[in-house]
């Protein structure tokens, strides 16, 4: 199932469809080796160091972390003292400081260029002080922005290797399905995942391609796309150090280099100053609205000052840059995203935090929010977009006026009429004033959603934190059994589900992380620990939550799976409401113990504020330590009486889900322009403060910067003009993101996979029968394995133990009577989004289930129905890996040379026929061990057999049973005399397991599933739940009973789909 790349045909609307990539597309070798061109010596290169051994040093100085490490040894030793150049007399007399200054730029040498250095620059905005003061207006100067100019970032990056994978020229990416069961090929489908290959990249370069050209000028034009981000952060754990910085990401690369912090992709742009003695003077007045307005002012009043006039001509008449692949191109800048939390997206899209319209994109009223998923949601978001026109910068330049000349407060009554029914505020928006309309016509579009912290510490958060306090409510140890149940729950991966800890209810130091793996993990946990109906209630909205969640985390997306995440999203409404309406009204909630502690340090700072000074009333009952006897008493929320609360539907992360689909198919999938990657950035700068003095820190972390980014340009030439250096610059490399990636251990990536080579673990068959004869597992052992092995030799998969005659048997030899037993086994795959996967099983850990596909009989398998679903895969316990030489004398007689032939003994999963488990049902499939009795119980497994490992979670509420296996201490090397009843089959544990269940990844081959009402399980609600009408304000809708045919409508026309 080939990609193919479609690129625009020369003065035509009209794309033609390339088998192969077009040349003009970077690939890993294009490299320009003009920069280090024959006139740059090694002195020159590695200026303004005087030798290489002083190169060598300074190199991993700066690289290295501060806190010293094993890899920072062995660096040291490896890629300094022991290089063959490394001469130590080479290091006496060297004046370290000055080449630290010459590096960081700070000299008057000259060595390096200053055009994309840092510089400091002071801020002035103007302060309302209202018409009790002598002026209605003082102007503050905010002191220390540093800043670079962001058309000379661009000229360096381009011009450097860090450009040497950008696309400059967009094209379209389309996937061929593989053709039907009946013959018949559907349709090519677009694929969505970078943003170089998305809508919004292709119209800009078109719009572009179609201006009229800079007179004189017969240069390849081309897109630069800039993709900022921006948030505050703390810089030491204790303390009040912290950064307010602005990276500049570049969609030109692919978001698999940007998501990596070792790839050196997010360019610091600008640290934002802290305007403290405006806060000062601010707060003994005791007006907080006003400080939210200067915060806004200085957002703006930075950002004026970075868009430049230079910039902005530079944008609409282009920069010249011999780029890093020797073409010499005219760049144009536009901004595509800005990736940024909720308070920074409202600070910079000038709109009011969690007013009547909160949304930065559309203006939905924040009581109308409860209707995700619906034709009225849908409409809103379509016909009442935010767009800024004369009307919008009308309005705020009259409120401007009422506060500025006629010295009206910014929360007065005149400015609230003006600007509170659409949530603006009175602060002029800097990409508007500077940017509008040529280079960008509505700055609203760059606040694309973030999955991160509206997800996962948003929507899941909200939802997880009410089901805590739902248990809380529920008692009877359900909120003990809760933790026990995650401390079980088996880890995943390298990184892909982690140990959970003993208390979750707490929830306490969260990352984003630990509340993903909380939702893939969930239902196993919260299963039957609430009566009916709200356990199914509980799971339906669970099991919705995490479908959806990981089909929007998906990092390709095709049209089918946007179509069907549209769908699932109206399930995802409807199901929230009907959690809301009967679970939630059935339980008093009150505050977590953390939230109650969070209320009231709260309450005392807006004490403290207000100037009143004395302790919260409820201050004493806070006590720095409890005591033993209040303690225990603490834990339950509902017996210290705190405040009632209820789940809430009128959040704006709830609401962006809507807008998830839309932007995938206009700017790409979400990972690309994620928060997170400018929260891992933070890392870094964290790592740079431990080298500061800790005093006026910003200019010394530029510095920093500077000198890294130098160092980084000489290792780069140095690598064109020096042969044999090899080094790894960048010993932080372990920081990115897994990209779901397992261990990986270099071999041969056509393997399927992987066992050791050595036969130092030998097994004789004879001794160990003999040592084990009781064992339920090893029963018929040899006559299993011979059967398996000449099913495999004789290519006769449906072969069983009869199939072959005593005769037979004997023509299958094993050498020396003996097996060799390995440890680990690596298993290579293709993920969905055409990527190398991998995974290990290790069967003397948790990692050692595998999954094959299923070979059931026709009759036997059912097909993709309302009331069942067709089983897919097969799963067994790894019990042992294993290589065995093998004569077969039937082909070579006596004289045959041993062949090596690997195997796994494995004890097999079975299904439960009474499990009603499938998309529609909203249940995860549910497997248990095969009983002993049964023959087939234990068996032997090809390893190229094996898809990949999977993540089986017990069924807690099942219990465990003692009747499915007798003694075996091969099958329980623990000693546990019992076996989990069942387990759950975790489809949720990645996205490319999800995809393999669900259909339609272009990484997988062989699924052929049915995306349609019945598979996806759009059930109409019932008479009961729109028999009442209820408003908006309470989360219940009106007429739900339209939302099956919205959904039918959007699965329409897709059919069958092969994937």
């Amino acid at each position: 199932m080939p990609l193919t790349q479609a690129a625009p045909l020369a003065g035509s609307d009209a794309l033609s469809i390339h088998p192969d990539p077009p040349s003009s597309l970077p690939t890993s070798s294009a490299v320009n080796t003009s920069l280090a061109g024959p006139s740059q010596t090694l002195d020159t290169i590695i200026a303004p160091y005087p030798n290489f051994s002083s190169y060598l040093l300074g190199n991993w100085f700066w690289n290295a972390s501060r806190t010293k490490s094993l890899r920072d040894r062995d660096d040291l030793v490896k890629n300094v003292i022991l290089h063959e150049d490394f001469v130590k007399d080479d290091l006496r007399g060297i004046n370290w400081s000055k080449i630290d200054k010459e590096l960081a730029g700070a000299s008057n040498a000259g060595l390096f260029s200053a055009e994309d250095g840092w510089r400091s620059s002071d801020v002035t905005i103007t302060v309302p002080l209202g018409k009790n003061s002598d002026t209605f207006t003082r102007s503050f100067v905010v002191p220390g922005l540093t800043y670079r100019p962001l058309e000379e970032i661009v000229k360096a990056v381009c011009e450097s290797k860090a450009s040497s994978r950008f696309h400059y020229h967009p094209f379209r990416l389309l996937w061929q399905p593989p053709p039907h069961p009946s013959g018949a090929s559907p349709p090519p489908e677009e694929v969505y995942g970078e943003l170089y290959s998305s809508k919004a990249f292709r119209d800009a370069d078109a719009e572009l391609q179609q201006s009229p050209r800079e007179p004189g000028c017969n240069l390849p034009r081309a897109i630069v796309a800039l993709m900022p981000w921006s948030d505050s952060t703390h810089l030491a754990d204790f303390g009040t150090a912290s950064l307010w910085p602005i990276y500049m990401q570049f969609g030109n690369q692919s978001k698999y280099e940007r998501a990596k912090p070792s790839a050196r992709a997010c360019h610091h742009a600008a640290y934002i100053p802290k305007a403290n003695f405006i806060h000062t003077f601010l707060k003994k007045e005791g007006i907080d609205p006003l400080l939210t307005h200067c915060r806004r002012e200085l957002m703006h009043a930075v950002w004026s000052l970075l868009l430049s006039d230079k910039f902005v001509a530079a944008c609409r008449h282009g920069i010249v840059v011999k780029c890093y692949d020797g073409v010499t191109r005219r760049l144009y800048m536009r901004f595509f995203t800005y990736s940024a939390d909720y308070p920074e997206k409202v600070l910079l899209a000038t709109v009011r935090d969690m007013g009547n319209c909160p949304c930065p994109r559309c203006l939905v009223p924040k009581e109308q929010i409860a209707a995700l998923g619906t034709a009225r949601d849908r409409d809103i978001r379509e016909h009442k977009t935010r767009v800024d026109d004369h009307q919008r910068r009308s309005t705020v330049q009259l409120a401007r006026a009422f506060i500025l000349e006629k010295g009206l407060g910014v929360n007065s009554v005149a400015v609230e009429g003006l600007l509170k029914p659409q949530s603006l505020v009175p602060t002029l928006n800097a990409f508007s004033e500077r940017l509008a309309p040529d280079v960008l016509s509505n700055f609203h579009s760059l606040f694309v959603p973030d999955i991160m912290h509206e997800w996962e510490l948003g929507v899941w958060k909200n939802l997880m934190t009410h089901i805590v306090r739902i248990l809380h409510a529920a008692k009877g140890g359900a909120v003990r059994e809760f933790n026990a149940r995650f401390r079980r729950v088996p880890t995943f991966g390298l990184d892909i589900i982690r140990r959970f800890s003993s208390n979750m209810a707490e929830m306490k130091q969260f990352a984003a992380h630990d509340f993903e793996d909380s939702l893939q993990c969930f239902i196993s946990v919260v299963d039957r620990l609430l009566p009916e109906p709200h356990n199914g209630v509980v799971l339906d909205v669970v099991f919705l939550s995490a479908q959806l969640h990981g089909m929007h985390k998906l990092h390709l997306h095709t049209e089918s799976t946007t179509r069907l995440t549209d769908a699932t999203l109206i399930e995802y409404g409807k199901a929230l409401r009907r959690f809301k309406r009967i679970t939630c009204a059935a339980y008093n909630t009150v505050e977590l113990q953390k939230e109650s502690a969070a209320r009231i340090r709260r309450q005392a700072r807006r004490r403290q504020g207000s100037g009143i000074g004395q302790p919260p009333p409820d201050a004493h009952a806070m006590p720095l330590r409890r005591s033993a006897a209040t303690a225990q008493g603490d834990r339950n929320p509902i017996a210290r009486g705190g405040a009632k609360k209820e789940y809430s539907l009128h959040t704006y992360k709830l609401h962006s889900l809507g807008d998830y689909t839309a932007s995938i198919r206009h700017i790409g999938t979400l990972d690309s322009y994620s928060t997170k990657n400018g929260e891992l950035e933070h890392r870094t700068v964290k790592r740079r403060f431990e080298r500061t003095s800790k005093k006026n820190y910003t200019t010394q972390l530029a510095n920093i910067e500077r000198r890294e980014e130098n160092l980084q340009r000489m290792t780069d030439a140095l690598g064109i003009t020096t042969s044999g250096l090899v080094r790894s610059t960048n010993p932080w490399e372990s920081l990115g993101p897994s990209l779901e990636r397992s261990e990986s251990t270099p071999f041969p990536e056509s393997d399927h996979y992987h066992m050791g080579k050595s036969e130092k673990n030998r097994i004789y068959l004879s001794r160990y029968l003999r040592q084990h004869s009781g064992d339920c597992a090893i029963k018929d052992f040899p006559r299993k394995l011979q059967t398996h092995l000449l099913t495999r030799i004789r290519h006769n998969r449906d072969a069983t133990e009869s199939s072959f005659s005593e005769s037979e048997r004997r023509t299958l030899v094993i050498e020396d009577e003996c097996i060799y037993s390995h440890q680990l086994l690596r298993i290579n795959y293709t993920t969905y989004d055409v990527r190398r996967g991998q995974d290990l099983i290790n069967p003397s850990t948790e990692r050692c289930n595998i999954m094959l596909l299923a070979h059931e009989d026709k009759d036997a398998a059912t097909e993709g129905t309302l009331g069942s679903e067709r089983h897919l895969f097969w799963y067994a316990q790894v019990l042992g890996i294993y290589h065995a030489n093998v004569v077969d004398l039937q082909d070579g007689g006596p004289l045959a040379t041993p062949h090596r032939m690997d195997f796994l003994f494995v004890r097999w999963f079975g299904y439960d026929s009474e499990w009603r488990a499938s998309w529609s049902h909203r249940r995860l499939d549910q497997i248990g061990f095969v009983p002993d009795t049964d023959p087939d119980a234990f068996g032997f497994v090809d390893p190229n057999d094996v898809i990949r490992a999977c993540h089986l979670i017990p069924a807690f509420a099942e219990g465990r049973t003692s009747r499915l296996l007798g003694f075996s201490n091969i099958a329980r090397p623990s000693g546990e005399s019992d076996d989990w009843e069942r387990f759950y089959v975790n489809r949720f544990v990645d996205r490319d397991m999800l995809m393999r269940y669900l259909g339609g990844g272009v990484g997988h081959r062989t699924l052929a599933v049915q995306l349609s009402t019945a598979s996806l399980g759009l059930l109409v609600e019932t008479e009961d739940d729109l028999g009442i009408a209820v408003s908006l304000s309470t989360g219940i809708l009106d007429g739900e009973e339209n939302e099956y045919s919205d959904a039918e409508d959007i699965l329409e026309g897709m059919g069958e789909i092969c994937v």
